[in-house]
């Protein structure tokens, strides 16, 4: 069978590693998978392993699987025009790998709108099924990336291919409720979940520190993952800001790249109490989650519908509980609001994330509640076992179908 989105391994953050999972959870189950796949981009927004910076195709093993990966543009800001270069580029390259790779079955995963396309007009009669990781219409209109003309096209665009598959898994249950009222058969819609991709550490918070030169006397609030649109840094910031004017002892530190990195730099510059950092590679990633003592979740005001952060996977096998910054009624919001799985604040409150920073923190009783929850979400909802089982119920259904 073939698998294909712009995404892989050996990316570590966003789709790619749900995506690779799947592949290998296929292969574990006796499938042949190919998978056709992009050059490693993400989250830098570029290509920093020189022997993807020239050439087309490259045929790689990637254990036990085999990988094609396709050349296409990768842009410097991420915008309307730079993804869709992107997207046109990934789709003139991987479409005939797709056509040409003669499989039983083939699963696109979005939200690369190329990926989606190269499945439905690549699998010649073959079963389709989409995995879909965020809403790609949404998220162009909510993001602000795009006017709502151009967001109308996209959406148009991503329900016509949803609406040709035989299969459209959904990692959140809004998801299938949107894509329903958009026309697409609820019959063909099935719950896959994502999982939690990290191995927490076992370090304490003071150790993890030491390790990472982290100061001990200080309330580490930390965000971890894309520096995106839709995330709303900004606040943080703003955030980090108001720590250093209110003479407190918390500071805001930021891990991760994207396309607004260099925006939160500039923006943070003489701020003594916001620290922006390089990814870190997984051992010191989970250092980091240990060392804090408040995870951040922020979302930009008015993201509602377009998707559900994969680093609410990872945060929740940390043992620390979360602040979360979300517009009410959204995805992010019902479902921790569901698992009383958070501290909440407003989308766009940068005093309410201070604030609430300073209450769990000075709050064991509370801290411990929301870190019980977030275990209890994450064992409910996220163990790798049940991801990898599901992952192939859904092949093995997208055969039978």
């Amino acid at each position: 069978m073939t698998v294909v989105g712009i995404n892989y391994a050996p990316e570590s953050t966003g789709i790619a590693p749900y995506t690779t999972a799947m592949a290998r959870a296929l292969r574990d189950a006796g499938a042949l998978v190919r998978v056709v796949t992009g050059v490693p981009h993400y989250p830098q927004w570029e290509v920093t392993d020189p022997r993807y910076r020239s050439g087309r195709r490259w045929h790689e093993n990637v254990d036990g699987i085999d990988v094609l990966r396709v050349a296409h543009h990768v842009p410097p800001t991420a915008d309307l025009g730079g993804r869709a270069r992107m997207e046109a580029t990934f789709l003139r390259n991987a479409l005939p790998a797709v056509r040409g790779s003669g499989a039983d079955a083939v699963v696109a995963v979005t939200p690369s709108l190329a990926g989606l396309a190269a499945g439905v007009l690549g699998s010649r009669g073959a079963p389709l099924g989409v995995v879909v990781q965020d809403l790609t219409g949404a998220g162009a209109g909510e993001s602000g990336t795009t006017g709502r003309a151009a967001a109308r096209a996209i959406t148009s665009g991503e329900l016509w291919g949803l609406r040709r598959a035989r299969l459209v898994g959904v990692i959140a249950p809004r998801f299938g409720e949107l894509l329903v009222e958009a026309g697409v058969d609820a019959d063909r819609v099935v719950d896959v979940p994502n999982f939690t991709h990290i191995t927490a550490s076992t370090a304490t918070r003071d150790e993890a520190r030491q390790v990472l030169g982290w100061s001990t006397d200080e309330v580490i609030a930390l965000h971890t993952g894309n520096m995106g649109m839709k995330q709303g840094l900004e606040v943080l910031v703003d955030a980090g800001r108001l720590a250093g004017e209110d003479g407190g002892c918390v500071r805001v530190v930021l891990v991760g790249d994207g396309n607004q990195r260099d925006r939160l730099v500039q923006l943070a510059h003489g701020l003594a109490r916001v620290t922006i950092l390089e990814p870190l590679d997984d051992e010191r990633y989970g250092l980091a989650l240990a060392a804090a003592d408040v995870l951040l979740l922020n979302e930009k005001p008015g993201v509602r519908e377009m998707s559900l952060p994969s680093k609410l996977t990872s945060y929740v096998a940390t043992g620390r509980p979360i602040v979360a910054a979300v517009e009410p009624g959204g995805i992010s919001h019902a479902l921790l609001t569901q698992h009383g799985a958070a501290e909440l604040v407003g989308a766009g409150d940068a005093a309410g994330v201070l604030a609430a920073v300073h209450r769990v923190s000075s709050d064991p009783a509370r801290a411990g509640a929301l870190v019980a929850a977030g275990s209890r979400m994450g064992a409910a909802l996220w163990s790798a076992p049940a991801a990898e089982a599901r992952y192939r119920a859904f092949v093995a259904r997208l055969l039978d179908a």
